[in-house]
């Protein structure tokens, strides 16, 4: 139903060339900081912002538009040298449930800064908002096909791997294995699976119960996989977050598949339990 959708999209944008892909909102809190330096981040909101929205992050024109929030907390500032150098805690997130938290940036930022894609050398500000777009694309690109995000996941890789390598190297080990968790073998069988959940999600809203319980069921067969060799992931814990409340519409009153789900997501069991009645 969802490649029907696209097609339907595409034969209607197909005379676009410039069709936006992520369309995100920006907040930014620096207000503890002195007058001084808050205003040398006066432009960071509309950097990102235009960084963001004004760019053609995938080949294909036709996919709709991702809506993203994203959240920076400048937390310090420190000169190096003649840079001036932000701690900040980032938090990004799109509305089908992808979420990135992210306490560990560091990054150089001045009035007259520009931002810019593919620069050359690793740069601790844009390569940063790359690595997070494509790892949302990823996500996103994943609920519309078999495992159609991995080039965008392959593309984040590519940039942690070089922000390790490189003199702005803080937290990019942590980046780079998050994002292995994700498109681990082990993880493999959600990510299979995120298309049938998208396709549950629409029956629902349409009222067909039938197919929603059809579609619901491979992806509960999926993360039975996953919880079967790796209980604690990570994944599938955000993956809960995002969309516990669209299983529990769906199989409220099945006793049998709720209790399956409490035991596969706790953290959510009181949800489960109040619609097993």
């Amino acid at each position: 139903m969802r490649a029907l959708i696209l097609i339907f999209l595409f034969i209607f944008t197909v005379g676009s060339l410039q069709a936006q892909v992520i369309r995100a909102k920006v907040r930014i809190e620096y207000e503890h900081l002195p007058l001084e330096q808050q205003r040398d981040l006066e432009d960071l909101k509309q950097g990102i912002l235009n960084y963001m929205n004004n760019y053609a992050w995938t080949d294909d024109e036709y996919e709709t538009d991702i809506d993203v929030n994203i959240q920076v907390i400048i937390e310090s500032l420190r000169q190096k040298s003649h840079e001036k150098i932000y701690r900040a805690q980032f938090l990004i997130s799109s509305t089908s449930g992808e979420k990135f938290y992210d306490k560990d940036w560091e990054f150089t930022f001045q009035p007259g800064y520009v931002f810019e894609h593919d620069k050359v050398q690793i740069d601790p500000l844009c390569h940063f908002l790359d690595y997070y777009a494509y790892m949302i694309l990823g996500g996103e690109l994943d609920t519309y096909g078999l495992t159609l995000g991995t080039p965008y996941y392959d593309k984040a890789l590519e940039i942690a791997n070089r922000g390790v390598l490189s003199r702005y190297s803080r937290g990019w080990d942590n980046r780079a294995e998050e994002l292995q968790k994700i498109t681990n073998v082990r993880t493999r069988p959600l990510r299979e699976a995120k298309p049938d959940f998208f396709e549950a999600e629409y029956y629902l809203q349409e009222g067909d119960l039938q197919n929603a319980r059809s579609h619901a069921l491979k992806v509960i067969a999926a993360i039975e996989r996953v919880v079967r060799d790796q209980p604690n992931n990570k994944y599938l814990r955000l993956f809960f977050d995002a969309h516990y409340r669209t299983f529990v519409e769906i199989f409220r009153g099945d006793r049998e598949v709720l209790q399956k789900l409490v035991t596969f997501d706790s953290n959510h069991r009181d949800g489960y339990r109040a619609a097993m009645e």
